[in-house]
This record gives structure tokens, C-alpha cells and sequence, in this order.
């Protein structure tokens, strides 16, 4: 149940975050755009690195136990580092993967 909890979440987030990237990115892009979207995503990434490290989690805190039952969770906390640090807004324009042009 934990895991796949925490799996929809973290695909919850990682989502949020392209979408973010998507509506931020262009030619427009400032530097409050950019701190906005660094900002969301580093939320994510500390957090992430803090579960896999010390086994802190949001809202939980201090629980070693969830790891050594899920360790599913760690490598999708892994993945989902990675997936958040390419997130980021760019200068030129980003287009959803199914869009024609």
C-alpha cells in the first residue's frame, strides 16, 4: 500500500513538474520563471534524497522501517531525482511529446 502510494505521488509530482516546465518555458523565460521552477523541483529532490539517505520522510518523519519493507521505494525515489533535475524550465519552446508540429 506505502509503495504504491508513494509511486502515484511521485509520478504525481514528476508530472506537475514537465507540465510546469512546459507552461514556463518560451522565449519569455525570466529569471522568476526560472527560480519558480528551480524552486518546485528542488522541493521534490531534497526530499527524495532525504528518504533515501536518512529515511526522513514529509510529513512522516524518522521511519527506517518503510525502506527495509519497500525497498522499492528508494529506487523509485532514485529514478524520480533524476527525472525532477531534467524538469527544469528552458529558453526555447517545449512542446508536449504527442504534439504534431
Amino acid at each position: 500500500m506505502i509503495a504504491w502510494l508513494f509511486s502515484l505521488l511521485a509520478v504525481l509530482g514528476v508530472t506537475m513538474a514537465y507540465l510546469l516546465k512546459i507552461r514556463l518555458s518560451g522565449d519569455n523565460l525570466n529569471h522568476v520563471k526560472l527560480c519558480l521552477g528551480l524552486a518546485f523541483n528542488a522541493i521534490f529532490i531534497i526530499s527524495y534524497m532525504d528518504i533515501i539517505e536518512n529515511n526522513k520522510y514529509p510529513f512522516l518523519g524518522y521511519r527506517p522501517d518503510i525502506i527495509l519493507d519497500n525497498p522499492f521505494i528508494g529506487w523509485v525515489a532514485f529514478v524520480s531525482i533524476f527525472l525532477h533535475s531534467f524538469a527544469c524550465p528552458v529558453k526555447w519552446e517545449v512542446k508536449f511529446w504527442l504534439s504534431k508540429k
